[in-house]
Formats: structure tokens, C-alpha cells, sequence
């Protein structure tokens, strides 16, 4: 079975009407949607909105289900410099936290930089950074690359950054992704990453931009379009996915 998280509703109703009929169960408080998309098993969870939400959803499902493979598709707002404007879609090449860790007066020291890993897997060590699959990136960044062309829709691959307290001004934006190297920003990513790695479960993660990081203004907003074309190219990547880990 595929693992899907998206935080709201809004980011998972093109996937629900698509698993349809499915059936939905109680995974230790979390709604979990049974089905199948492009013929393969999934599970569908709403982990809510936030690192503790998506740590505790993330946990909840791998109890009960044991996934071969995790996915997370939702809205992501983008860095400047990343090219990215809203309706448009982002691949991670890795989940980061942008903010576990120490801010000094000298500047901010991370995980790595204090020396506490989050997670320890026999000689594997993660601190703030959690690759994605490199065999799944490299093959669904091609399928991706190709969607967003046939939509008209500029495509990028790189480091998204979850964060506590999202960036709601052009300063704060741009530090982060100064420090990151990041190309967009989110709320919930790098913890499911977190669990996947504490399991070694394969994990990737796309996101449709809903907006700019910038000083905040809704409405400059897409979160729909940021919702529909994330699912859209999800949908296209089960329908091409080939790959016998992923077909289990």
C-alpha cells in the first residue's frame, strides 16, 4: 500500500473522488481512505495542519498499515528565486526543518550544528535534512518535468523547508531560503519525512504553489489552483509509475 498525506480537505478532494468507492476507517483518530488510484493500493489520510498533526498522523498509519511507500501532496508557498509562481509545481529532492534548533546571537545553529540527531537508523544519522528516495525522485522528477510542460506550468526540484511559523514577509522568505537553499515552504513535510526515515520507508512529496513568500497578502492567494494541479500530477504519476516497490 502507498501512505498519501495531505493536511486539509482541499488538497486531498480530486484524490477522494478518485477513490471512490472507498472505504474509510478509523486510524487512531485520523479518517483513513482505503481504495486504489491508477490501480494501485492507498491509504489517504488528512493529517491537519503541522509538524505535531503530520508526526502523529504519519505514526498512526505506518501502526496500523505498515506503507511501502509514502507520499505527501499539497500547497506550498514559494521562495523567491525558486521561479515558481502560483499553479505551478515543486518536487522535493529533500524534507528540512527550517527552524529545529538554536537561533544565537552569531546567527542560527542547527540540529547538526548543536549535536542532537532527530533520528538515528543504525549508522544513518539525520539531523535537519531527510532525502526523498533517490531511485523514485529520479524517475518521477522526468514524469513531473513532462506534466507540468503538457500544462504550462513551470516545474521545479529542490529542498522544501517545514517550518513552525510560516514566512509571512519578503525578509523572512528570503533569509530562509538564503540559509536552506530551499525553493518553497511548508508545515508538515519534514516530520512525515522524519517518521519515514525512523522506519526506513521510501518517502516523496509534492506540493502545488499556492502563493509567494512575500509579505502577506491573501489576496494574491491561489490555494485552490495550488491544490488541483499538486493532485493532477500525482494522479499522472501513479498512472505512469512502473517501478516494482512502488506497484506492491
Amino acid at each position: 500500500m502507498i501512505a498519501i498525506f495531505s493536511p486539509l480537505p482541499l488538497e486531498s478532494d480530486l484524490l477522494r473522488r478518485r477513490l471512490a468507492p472507498c472505504e474509510v476507517r478509523d486510524c487512531a483518530g485520523f479518517d483513513l481512505y482505503l481504495g486504489r488510484l491508477g490501480g494501485t493500493p492507498v491509504g489517504l489520510v488528512h493529517c491537519g495542519v503541522g509538524k505535531a498533526n503530520a508526526a502523529a498522523a504519519a505514526t498512526a498509519l505506518f501502526l496500523a498499515h505498515h506503507p511501502a511507500l509514502t507520499l505527501v501532496c499539497g500547497c506550498a508557498g514559494a521562495y523567491a528565486g525558486s521561479g515558481l509562481r502560483p499553479g505551478d509545481i515543486a518536487l522535493a529532492s529533500e524534507e528540512l526543518y527550517g527552524d529545529e534548533g538554536v537561533l544565537t546571537p552569531d546567527g542560527f545553529l542547527d540540529m547538526e550544528a548543536i549535536g542532537f540527531p532527530l533520528v538515528q537508523r543504525g549508522a544513518s544519522r539525520y539531523f535537519n535534512r531527510f532525502p526523498c528516495d533517490p531511485s523514485l525522485l529520479d524517475h518521477s522528477r522526468n514524469l513531473l518535468q513532462r506534466f507540468a510542460g503538457d500544462q504550462g506550468r513551470a516545474f521545479a526540484c529542490g529542498p522544501f523547508v517545514t517550518v513552525s511559523t510560516c514566512s509571512g514577509t519578503t525578509a523572512a522568505g528570503l533569509e530562509l531560503a538564503r540559509r536552506t537553499s530551499g525553493i518553497c515552504e511548508n508545515m508538515e513535510g519534514a516530520a512525515i519525512a522524519q517518521v519515514c526515515a525512523r522506519q526506513g520507508t521510501p518517502f516523496l512529496e509534492l506540493r502545488g504553489i499556492s502563493n509567494l513568500v512575500e509579505d502577506r497578502n491573501l489576496a494574491r492567494w491561489e490555494l485552490r489552483a495550488g491544490a488541483e494541479i499538486a493532485q493532477e500530477a500525482l494522479l499522472a504519476l501513479l498512472a505512469a509509475w512502473q517501478l516494482p516497490e512502488v506497484r506492491a
